[in-house]
């Protein structure tokens, strides 16, 4: 049997879990970001792209250009389809 936490066991255990919190956001974030610029990416292939990716992802156009707009790099030109 495991002992029984004291304070500092549990301040210690809250902080730990806050961290981990925190690192899954951030990558979460991080993942968001990535999708995105790759979408951007790729609705610049050809003429119609765009909607073909909405109905891939089962998401009207303007999701897709609103979130692309949002997550685009700088460096990035814009694609307007």
């Amino acid at each position: 049997m495991t002992p029984r936490p004291d304070d500092e066991a549990r301040t210690e255990l809250r902080d730990l879990v806050a961290k981990a919190s925190q690192r899954r956001e951030s990558e979460r974030e991080r993942v968001e970001i990535e999708f995105w610029q790759e979408i951007d990416r790729l609705q610049g292939r050809y003429h119609g792209a765009q909607q073909d990716i909405a109905d891939a992802l089962d998401v009207k156009r303007n999701q897709i250009l609103r979130q692309t707009k949002r997550y685009r790099s700088a460096d990035q030109p814009a694609t307007n389809d």
